[in-house]
């Protein structure tokens, strides 16, 4: 990278990545790109995030913390409830002089099937879904989606199907009205009204069972009664049927399902030069991406380290798996253990009350389209590298958790230090809108934290747009702050 570390990475001075970097490492970019998008395509679900991130801690020797298995020097990991894991990594310091620590998520805006979804209207065979998260349901209409569903039956067993991925399959998809037609039911309504989240209906079947023979002898009008009886619900029951032939779930088993509704198909290059990745999921598998390939790149730190990779953070960080449970507490408890301390709950509180930890979630890029919305003066650019939020929120800071002066001054060193091309930030113009991210959770345990991760066009939509040379420098921006904090 061109020798300009003496200039302050977040001046007026910065320039476009791309104009920063050698040839050898825009070949890493790449590589790196292609494996991110690998990532992105596979891991569509909280749950199958945390199988990617788990398969390849125990390819890199990390030992599970909540199997009993004892703790292998590389590392360990706690996996909670199938949606959330944590990682340590152990340092020369002791754990309770604190640990870095960053915080990501790995749940996105989409669709979920309802309990009971399967129904029956006019000729088709439909299914019901439940929005999960801030998105756009306009952007969900008339475009390929597919299934990827969990499913828990009574006697214990657990089984996982995806339907729609594979180009030799078909997709489902969610229809829309003509243009010509839509004037009262959409386009005088505002926005919010015109596409009620109980019209987000999947098209699932059209084909009724085959008929079957009537017997010979058999009376016409109870042939008739028999047909009619047959008749209703028919294509209910058939499709009821390609879920039991299919996967071998019944009915009464979608109340123990979580299925749900994604994009179909892989992750994209976009651009002419190619230097885009386009996908649904990249808020924020981006960084969840980015922050194992940071733990990973880094050999025998001096702080232990830790990861954690939260499920829920787009619905409010609630429930048994979102930052605001106990989690943190649970996991420096595991670290303590691990390096032969007892985790008095005390001990424990004091050494967050001295640990140093961001959180990485993606940040709202400025759209030259829509730039309105955004102060020019903190607005991200794609391709200048990962920002630094020091408060999220909405207008007047309601929901913010604000990073002090001298953590803001402290990262800032990190990342020049370690020849980050960083960039500041904030959300967006007052009173537009807001947003949070679980850096606000992490701040009730008086952990020092501020948000930091790469900006993205076309956030919350089934198609998100991110910039290949910040998502490289996003990993480089957090293996910097894992050696240094």
């Amino acid at each position: 990278m061109a020798k300009d570390n003496e200039k302050d990475q977040n001046s007026e001075s910065k320039r476009n990545i791309w104009e920063r970097v050698t040839p050898r490492e825009r070949e890493k970019i790449e590589a790196h790109a292609e494996n991110y998008m690998n990532f992105l395509t596979v891991a569509k679900t909280e749950r199958k995030v945390l199988d990617y991130v788990v398969d390849i801690l125990r390819k890199e020797g990390f030992s599970d913390l909540g199997a009993g298995d004892g703790f292998s020097g590389r590392g360990g990991y706690l996996v909670h409830h199938g949606k959330l894991v944590g990682i340590f990594v152990p340092g020369k310091s002791d754990p309770a002089e604190g640990f870095n620590l960053i915080v990501a998520h790995g749940d996105s805006p989409r669709l979920d099937l309802k309990p009971r979804c399967v129904y029956e209207d006019g000729t088709f065979a439909m299914l019901k879904t439940n929005l999960y998260g801030g998105l756009k349901k306009f952007q969900w209409l008339a475009r390929p989606v597919a299934l990827w569903g969990f499913t828990a039956l009574k006697d214990g067993r657990t089984m996982e199907f995806t339907f729609g991925e594979d180009p030799n399959e078909p997709v489902l998809t969610i229809t829309d009205i003509l243009p010509h037609m839509d004037r009262k039911i959409q386009r005088e309504k505002r926005l919010s009204d015109a596409f009620p989240a109980e019209k987000l209906n999947i098209l699932a079947a059209s084909i009724p069972p085959a008929p079957e023979e009537t017997k010979d002898g058999k009376d016409a009008k109870d042939a008739k009664e028999t047909k009619d009886k047959a008749d209703k619900g028919k294509l209910k029951n058939a499709l009821l049927k390609i879920l039991e032939n299919k996967w071998g779930i019944r009915e009464d088993d979608l109340i123990s399902s979580e299925i749900e509704v994604v994009p179909a198909g892989p992750a994209r290059t976009v651009g002419l030069d190619g230097s885009f990745i386009g996908s649904y999921g990249q808020d924020d598998r981006l960084s969840v991406h980015a922050a194992l390939t940071a733990l990973l790149g880094v050999k025998n730190p001096t702080k232990p380290l830790l990861l954690i990779i939260f499920d829920r953070e787009e619905i409010g960080n609630y429930g048994s798996t979102g930052a605001q449970t106990n989690f943190v507490l649970r996991l420096a408890g595991r670290a303590f253990e691990a390096g032969g301390t007892e985790p008095r709950h005390h001990a424990v509180l004091e050494a967050l009350a001295r640990t140093s930890a961001l959180s990485a979630d993606v940040e709202c890029g400025q759209d030259p389209t829509f730039k309105e919305i955004t102060d020019d003066l903190n607005s991200a650019r794609l391709t200048f590298g990962p920002c630094l939020t020091r408060y999220t929120g909405g207008a007047a800071k309601y929901g913010a958790s604000e990073a002090g002066a001298e953590y803001m001054a402290k990262v800032r060193e990190i990342y020049d230090s370690g020849r980050v091309i960083w960039q500041n930030s904030l959300i967006g113009k007052q009173e537009e809108g807001g947003g949070g991210t679980v850096a606000l959770t992490l701040a009730a345990y008086g952990i020092n934290i501020v948000d930091s991760g790469a900006p993205v066009l076309s956030m919350h939509s089934p198609f998100e747009i991110s910039s290949k040379a910040d998502v490289w420098m996003t990993a480089n921006a957090y293996r910097a702050f894992y050696q240094k904090a």
